[in-house]
């Protein structure tokens, strides 16, 4: 598995799984202490400890380290500071893993000896590189390293599976990316105006540069780019051809075509067709699963930790060591 193959697939469960414990409506939220002492949450069946968190935190927190320094934390980051936001970065992102888990058991997918025996590698290599200290801060054993690097890899393997049956066969149609001009008014009865001028010969382009207050006068589009009437009228224009008023955008465009397909960009542009079908199938069996799905998370216990706790941590190695063994 290639990385930047492995980078694709994880964007899209990134989009689909972000919310999970921040409010998805498809899954049943509770904040809870029910849960054991050092449980961070649970989804479904699937459980995430406390230990597990640190490693992920603090592997990221030092990562940041390194290039930007400490300093970096004391700065803010909207409403939050940023070590808040990446608090809440690592939760989304192991709530990301922990739903694929869920769904990989819902769809009888497993790890080949190989993927196992990999994860195992590289965990003894990973937990190899933890000095007492940092061993003994984040409470964590090389077996729950080796159940980590299960999941990860697990993740991705199941995202491919589900997706792997998709069709790859896009039309150049669907693909298809057309070159516009534009012209963007808020006012109709100056839309009429400038059609007017239209079609008494005025050069569009002088009219657009005169009167368009959108940000770009020519522009590439394609198809889920733009609201359905935009496309529609957009899509249907034949070379040179110039559209009627229409509104759209709390105004009124004026289009005229000057290509009606961009050929060599169009080609391109199924390979970002075929990933949004993957994704659009990979999201109907995801919110079939979790619509019912229970998910707990003690608030409290994430709270708590506080980077300021963990200065003799400095271990940065656990997503690299990943990819180590997982790239090929």
């Amino acid at each position: 598995m290639k990385i930047k193959k492995k980078c694709v697939a994880w964007a899209l469960i990134w989009v689909t799984a972000a919310s999970l414990l921040t409010g998805c409506k498809n899954t049943r939220i509770v904040l809870t202490t029910g849960l054991a002492s050092n449980e961070l949450f649970r989804i479904g069946d699937v459980s995430c400890r406390l230990p597990e968190a640190l490693v992920y935190l603090l592997n990221q927190k030092n990562q940041y380290e390194n290039v930007y320094g400490i300093e970096m934390w004391e700065h803010a980051f909207g409403d939050a500071t940023m070590e808040e936001y990446l608090k809440n970065q690592v939760v989304s992102r192991l709530a990301q893993v922990k739903s694929m888990v869920l769904l990989a058991k819902e769809q009888e997918i497993t790890l080949s000896e190989e993927e196992i025996k990999k994860a195992g590698e590289a965990a003894a290599e990973y937990f190899g590189s933890l000095d007492k200290a940092e061993a003994d801060a984040i409470k964590v054993q090389q077996e729950e390293i080796q159940k980590m690097y299960e999941d990860y890899c697990l993740a991705y393997k199941t995202y491919d599976q589900i997706t792997s049956d998709v069709s790859v066969e896009i039309s150049l149609d669907e693909a298809r990316i057309i070159q516009l001009q534009q012209i963007f008014v808020q006012e109709e009865g100056l839309a009429q105006e400038i059609r007017g001028k239209l079609e008494a010969g005025e050069e569009f382009s002088n009219l657009a540069s005169n009167y368009s207050k959108a940000t770009q006068t020519t522009m590439e589009i394609a198809r889920g780019e733009k609201d359905q009437t935009y496309e529609t009228i957009a899509f249907d224009l034949d070379n040179g051809e110039i559209s009627e008023v229409f509104a759209a955008d709390d105004g009124y465009y004026i289009l005229k075509c000057l290509s009606t397909c961009m050929e060599e960009k169009s080609e391109a542009n199924k390979i970002q067709v075929a990933q949004r079908q993957k994704k659009e199938r990979f999201q109907g069996i995801y919110a079939e699963l979790m619509k019912d799905t229970l998910s707990e998370f003690q608030t409290k216990l994430w709270e708590e930790v506080r980077f300021a706790d963990y200065e003799e941590v400095k271990t940065s190695s656990f997503f690299e060591v990943y990819e180590k063994y997982f790239s090929e």
